[in-house]
């Protein structure tokens, strides 16, 4: 059910070997549930899908709303194998880190399923999960999770969730001096993608930053990074009309700030236009003059 790219998890942690090496204890409960979770959603079962997920956990699926909680978690798993058969699932863990109270993992999955009167499917993309550790004596919970495809893909494959009873996304209000910062950080990021400069964009990352955005792989290391924003985000016809960047939450661990953001962006492009919106997990670190960068960042649309 489940394989580790051993080969790339040597390698992220040799740049932070000290930082951030991982209890094996917890690396192990962390494969179980993933083998436990294919088992479940090959077979099924819903209410098992949704055992690690409390009443605060923060859900992001990819072509669906923010969710919270895991009733309304459990709503969407129930949802999802109503409309569709999986036949295989896998998860591949990429990296673990370790940030004190929580764990972060990032991977990739590969899902086959079929869906009535359609060709079998398979949604392959990577995925992002943040653990909160409980108790020595207790397994660990899960505080947030966003997955999106590789490629873009027709969303006639996969099912298609009801979620207009889900709850609005809320923007977070806080005095908190290090939430005002992030929430500055976000601004700056807003003008560089309203005035179309992405390779000033890039520079919000740390060199050894990860991006996870959407229907592209996983970009890793500036110059990854760089590359991607500098086309993505060129001078051209595209005009960035209006666009919204919030916060929804701040978790503040050991080693790192979790943010919760979701956005909405109007553009045009002659006598086309459109709306896009989507959230996004933003794992930001402090670089050697003190400012905030993005560290790891996954970003999907609604």
């Amino acid at each position: 059910m489940i394989k580790f790219s051993f080969t790339f998890f040597l390698f992220a942690c040799g740049v932070f070997a000290q930082e951030n090496k991982i209890n094996a204890t917890i690396q192990k409960q962390i494969e179980l549930y993933n083998s436990s979770f294919a088992t479940a959603l090959i077979g099924g079962n819903a209410d098992a899908l949704a055992k690690a997920y409390t009443d605060q956990t923060i859900f992001m699926p990819e072509h669906s709303r923010q969710r919270t909680g895991n009733k309304s978690i459990s709503d969407f798993y129930k949802q999802w194998l109503k409309q569709a058969k999986v036949t295989s699932y896998q998860r591949t863990i990429l990296e673990l880190q370790d940030f004190g109270d929580y764990v972060l993992e990032i991977g990739n999955f590969t899902e086959n399923l079929e869906r009535e009167n359609l060709k079998p499917y398979t949604y392959e993309g990577k995925y992002m999960v943040l653990w909160k550790k409980v108790s020595e004596n207790k397994p660990m919970t899960i505080a947030a999770e966003i997955w999106g495809s590789d490629t873009y893909f027709d969303d006639r494959f996969i099912p298609e969730i009801e979620d207009s009873a889900v709850p609005v996304t809320r923007e977070f209000v806080s005095s908190d001096k290090l939430t005002l910062e992030v929430i500055e950080r976000n601004a700056s990021i807003k003008q560089l993608v309203k005035n179309r400069l992405g390779g000033e964009h890039a520079k919000m990352f740390m060199p050894d930053a990860m991006y996870l955005t959407y229907y592209t792989p996983i970009l890793s290391g500036e110059k990854d990074i760089t590359a991607y924003f500098t086309e993505h985000e060129k001078p051209g016809t595209v005009s960035i009309d209006q666009i919204s960047i919030k916060t929804s939450g701040v978790i503040v661990t050991k080693k790192a700030i979790v943010e919760f953001g979701y956005y909405s962006v109007d553009w045009s492009d002659g006598d086309k236009s459109g709306n896009v919106k989507g959230k996004s997990i933003n794992v930001w670190k402090r670089n050697s003059n003190g400012q905030l960068m993005l560290y790891r960042q996954m970003v999907n649309h609604d």
